[in-house]
This record gives C-alpha cells, structure tokens and sequence, in this order.
C-alpha cells in the first residue's frame, strides 16, 4: 500500500507540516522498485573510474531544500526517515530525497496553498505567482539565497494550489539553478545567504532559530543529500 502524505501548512513559518499516516519505510521500499530508470541516469561509479553522481532535477528543488527539511520536522527527523529505510547508498538516498523533495506540496491542499500564497506574498492567481517570481529572480538584493529558496518553495505551493504544472516547476527551479550557480560556489555559502536573507526579512521570526540551526547543518548531518550532490 502506496503511503499516504497530506500537507498541512504552518502560516506563521510558511513551512511544511507533513503527517506521515503510514511507516516511511514502506513508501521507500516500494519507491525502490520502480525508480531504475530514474537510477540509470545517474553517474555512478563504473569500471573503477569515480564519476560525479548527479541528478539536475532534484538538485534544483534543493534549492529550497531547508523549507522541506523543517516541515519534516528538522534534521533528526528527516535523517531518522532515511535509516529508517535502510537507506545509506548514494543511489539510495537520492532516490528516498526525490521523494520528500520534489512537489512536496499535494493538490489534495489547494486550498491551504492558496491561503498561504495570498496571505504571505499577496499572490492569488498565476500572473502575480509568475511576477512575484521575475522579482524574485531579478532583483538587486545581497541575500539572494533566500531569493532563490522562495522561488522553488513558493513554485512549488503553486503546483498544490493548481496554478502550476509540474513542468512548469520544473522549467521554474532549473532555471533558478543556474542563476544560483552564478551566484554561489557550495552549498555551505548558498545557505549562510540564505540565513542572512531570513533574519534581514524578519529578525524576531519564531522560526529563525530552527533555520538558522538547519542551515548550520544541511551539509554535515549523516545522509544529507547536500554531501553527495553538489551545487555545481
């Protein structure tokens, strides 16, 4: 039985409360069987030549990576996720973070996503989501880590809320790689910005202290996919 994950949105955070009914485990094991095609992309060790392993599509919803991780429930949680599945491969871990990170956001929660849309970034329809994000993408600001991470959560919202398809997402956060590469050389200096961006938004924010935790961290906890695909 495929697991089951409904969406329930934090206003006051614009984070991801995710409740998972059924064990995680299972919803893995059975994401196992049928992602081979997804793993022969990847490049993978092979002949005793060490190849990058690389997957562009998850790499650009890692970009606003530290908003699922929080709605997971932070680090412990969202790592607790993958040893529960036994998963600790490169191969394996990808295939476990493609599922928590890519469309996040269920259409079964169209109505929460707009709400959170309208009420956070007075976005209410696919014209303002598209010119909010021009915005976001263009312009002048120091900080544009905490640009860049909004596009992809808030693109991702807006496929919940059906303002999007999910190539559209796709076209928006692979677009927004590149401007982030531009920009950054790791992901250690893309999220010390995006720290920065979160606090200079909103220093007395209830939340800060949890991203300023997970952005610390993203890259050295045990099974972070930000140690095994790079920024570039």
């Amino acid at each position: 039985m495929l697991l089951e994950i409904c969406l329930r949105k934090n206003l006051n955070s614009l984070l991801t409360k995710i409740i998972i009914n059924t064990n995680f485990k299972k919803k893995l094991n059975i994401v196992k069987k049928i992602i081979p095609i997804i793993l022969i992309t990847l490049y993978l060790s092979s002949c005793g030549n060490s190849k990058p392993v690389k997957d562009e599509t998850l790499t650009s919803f890692m970009l606003g990576g530290i908003y699922f991780i929080n709605g997971y429930g932070g680090i412990e949680s969202t790592n607790g996720m993958m040893i529960d599945a036994g998963y600790t491969s490169d191969a394996d871990l990808i295939s476990g973070y493609k599922q928590i990170f890519e469309f996040p956001f269920e259409r079964t929660e169209k109505s929460g996503s707009k709400r959170v849309l309208k009420e956070w970034w007075d976005i209410t329809d696919k014209t303002s989501l598209l010119e909010e994000i021009e915005n976001l993408k263009t312009r002048e600001y120091a900080h544009k880590a905490w640009d860049y991470a909004r596009i992809v959560n808030n693109a991702c919202i807006a496929y919940s809320a059906e303002y999007l398809s999910k190539d559209e997402v796709k076209k928006i956060t692979n677009e927004t790689l590149v401007l982030a590469r531009k920009d950054f050389e790791n992901w250690n200096d893309y999220y010390t910005n995006f720290d920065l961006g979160r606090t200079d938004w909103n220093p007395e924010d209830e939340q800060g202290e949890s991203f300023e935790s997970i952005a610390k961290n993203i890259t050295s906890y045990p099974n972070s996919i930000y140690t095994i695909l790079p920024l570039k």
